[in-house]
């Protein structure tokens, strides 16, 4: 799938219109990160922090001041995150796609994962702004 313009958009979850005011970012070559994606299918670390985790919910903080970013990781379960301090964000996939996205506090996604299905991503603030969110993975 392509943007009106030109760009690719990736297949990847969250589906485009999920992310309020998502769109399509730079391409990139994945073998730039390959050392990071060689291991993201076993890196389920969605956050920077566990701050609980028990048998039904592992409840993450995800804090990146502006430039920070986090590896590469792979999503497979059910989750949401919410945000409560807003900035600007890049995802990039692992097929080389990426989405942008000014997120506001509040913005809430919920993911949900069939068998087989995963998301392999990063996530970077290029924004201004420190950014937070609270991100809960259903077990």
């Amino acid at each position: 799938m392509t943007s009106q313009a030109g760009t690719p958009e990736t297949t990847k979850k969250p589906a485009p219109g999920q992310t309020i005011g998502a769109r399509p970012g730079p391409v990139f070559d994945p073998a730039d990160f390959a050392d990071e994606l060689a291991t993201a299918a076993r890196n389920e670390a969605v956050g920077t922090e566990i701050w609980f985790e028990n048998d039904r919910v592992q409840v993450w903080d995800l804090a990146l001041a502006p430039g920070e970013r986090v590896a590469f990781h792979c999503h497979q379960r059910d989750y949401f995150w919410t945000v409560t301090d807003p900035s600007r964000l890049m995802q990039r996939f692992d097929d080389g796609t990426s989405r942008i996205a000014d997120v506001a506090v509040g913005h809430t996604n919920f993911m949900e994962y069939g068998d087989g299905e995963k998301t392999i991503h990063d996530l970077q603030n290029i924004g201004e702004d420190f950014f937070r969110c609270v991100t809960v993975v259903l077990k």
